[in-house]
């Protein structure tokens, strides 16, 4: 297996391997004596979130807490971070079990997300903090950088507020679809709000219905 990731080489081919190996692929090879990647991404997530938290405290002085937690859950919503994962083909490299290949898994935002973490995790356990901060903040510019133009409150409040002041009624949200195991969950949502409907797609209900709600404001022009 190819030890490079985003300019990282792993010196343990094994972690590497952990991160990328899905939960579907142990259970169908038990005889592989192998783990799948889900401790590592439980850490990853952590380093994540600290990482990209006092980026964004360092960028925006003014920002109170409220703001602050807006723009990190924009920076590391399920689509970013699948965006990044893509970006760097984790997807392509994972080890999937047959049946979550079949039923479309690769393609999942979720599972995309999951290994951006896990692969953070892993190169936080083998070469620490400062190695994987270095690594986040040079992956995800675009999405950080992003954030120097992005509103600063949810954008299901901005339509909220939109839809108000317009005369028009509240937006309406409903989840058009639910994907992957229970563990590691994808929704899709759906929202209609001033004549328009826009989907979207996270890891949570909230996240989602934060992805259809900054597609909609877009649509309508009003982001």
């Amino acid at each position: 297996m190819n030890s490079d990731i985003a300019g990282y080489r792993f010196k343990d081919g094994r972690l590497l391997e952990t991160a990328l190996t899905h939960g579907s692929y142990v259970h169908e090879h038990p005889d592989d004596h192998v783990e799948d990647f889900e401790r590592l991404e439980f850490l990853g997530d952590a380093v994540v979130d600290l990482v990209v938290g006092e980026e964004l405290f360092q960028r925006t002085p003014r920002a109170s807490e409220g703001e602050l937690t807006a723009l990190r859950a924009r920076v590391v919503s399920g689509e970013s971070l699948a965006a990044v994962a893509q970006r760097l083909g984790l997807p392509d490299r994972a080890r999937l079990g047959a049946g979550e290949e079949a039923s479309g898994g690769r393609m999942r935002v979720g599972l995309a997300a999951s290994l951006f973490e896990s692969v953070v995790g892993a190169v936080y356990v083998e070469a620490g903090f400062e190695v994987t901060r270095d690594l986040i903040l040079r992956v995800m510019h675009d999405e950080i950088q992003a954030t120097d133009t992005a509103p600063t409150k949810s954008a299901k409040s901005v339509l909220q507020e939109r839809a108000q002041a317009e005369k028009q009624p509240l937006p309406l949200y409903r989840v058009v679809e639910e994907r992957g195991p229970e563990h590691s969950r994808d929704f899709v949502i759906e929202v209609e709000a001033a004549g328009r409907v826009a989907r979207g797609e996270g890891r949570s209900k909230r996240e989602a219905e934060e992805a259809a709600a900054a597609k909609l404001l877009e649509e309508v022009g009003w982001a």
